[in-house]
């Protein structure tokens, strides 16, 4: 018996509520857990892949009215849950289209990212718009409260040197400087988080192709998403955003910084992507796999983002992927 039959046997049509509560379920465990949120889509985009658009759509709306009834009467339930989900509705909807629509992942990506990118901006046009006190005083707030705090255990704390504390003192000092670096830097955070949550979402879920595959004939494979290489054109705007950023401290208007810095983390997204497929070629080169492979994948995420970045700038002149001879796909197994 293969690997897909033994799967077609346990997830099949038997006990389907069960298990469309358990992805449910997941689903809400993972919003409500502050980093595992990035992971919150997949549980849902495989209940859209197992049982169709059309339960998938029931089992969010179920779960978004579910989540918003009992902020509405339970005391101290956290509403940003309700949020955290619709997000994860949303990138769910979107992954699972790719796929039951074979669309190459890299093209869905682009397109659907760019989608993502124009609903996900407008809304934050709109609560702009529409709130009383506006988004920009919203963040002065948090700010000025979290610089408080930081304040307060600076007090507590006696281990910390003269340069240190003068350093830490221009920084708490100057809440309104950070609020406009954050505002300002708006327009990059809603584009890196919205395709970077797509990835995510897309790599997670074919990862774990052999879970639905029997149910959806996808002919694209993890291989083609990890395998993105950014257009060479892509390079003329990146020097045209670290002119404009660097610009600035040479008689640039002072905006200039502000675009480029928007420019070059967006441009570095894609960069990114490409570094990543490079760096996991190399782990497969290495033959790491498995969880110790998951950990070099989570902690070079974490501590080495602009390392991949750069090394997917670099990828475009000197191809390093030539240098790997181990040409196995990266398809089936767990994250």
């Amino acid at each position: 018996m293969t690997k897909v039959e033994q799967t077609s046997q346990i997830f099949d049509q038997q006990a389907s509520v069960p298990k469309l509560l358990f992805l449910a379920i997941m689903t809400i465990a993972l919003c409500s857990f502050g980093p595992m949120s990035i992971f919150a889509s997949v549980p849902l985009a495989i209940a859209f892949l197992l049982y169709g658009r059309l339960i998938g759509f029931g089992l969010g709306a179920f779960s978004i009215a579910l989540l918003w009834g009992l902020s509405l009467t339970v005391k101290g339930f956290p509403v940003g849950l309700v949020g955290y989900y619709g997000s994860a509705f949303l990138y769910a909807l979107v992954t699972a289209e790719i796929v039951l629509r074979n669309i190459n992942p890299v093209k869905g990506l682009i397109y659907m990212g760019l989608i993502l990118v124009i609903i996900s901006g407008s809304l934050v046009v709109a609560y702009d718009r529409l709130s009383p006190t506006g988004l920009k005083s919203e963040i002065s707030q948090y700010v000025s409260s979290v610089l408080s705090q930081l304040k307060k255990s600076k007090q507590e704390s006696s281990e910390v040197s003269g340069d240190e504390e003068r350093a830490f003192d221009d920084f708490v000092n100057k809440p309104e400087a950070l609020t406009n670096d954050i505002y300002s830097s708006l327009p990059l955070i809603v584009f890196c988080v919205s395709y970077f949550g797509l990835w995510v979402s897309l790599y997670v879920t074919l990862r774990n192709a052999i879970v639905w595959r029997y149910k959806a004939a996808y002919k694209y494979s993890l291989r083609d998403l990890t395998y993105f290489k950014a257009p060479e054109f892509f390079v003329y705007p990146l020097i045209l955003s670290l002119v404009l950023w660097l610009g600035a401290d040479y008689g640039l208007p002072k905006e200039s910084e502000v675009i480029g810095r928007n420019l070059l983390y967006c441009l570095g997204v894609f960069y990114l992507f490409q570094g990543f497929g490079v760096y996991n070629d190399f782990l497969k080169f290495l033959k790491i796999g498995g969880f110790i492979k998951t950990l070099f994948i989570a902690f070079t995420f974490l501590l080495a983002s602009k390392f991949l970045a750069i090394l997917g700038i670099f990828d475009l002149w000197f191809d390093f992927r030539r240098f790997f001879t181990n040409s196995k796909k990266d398809e089936g197994d767990t994250i």
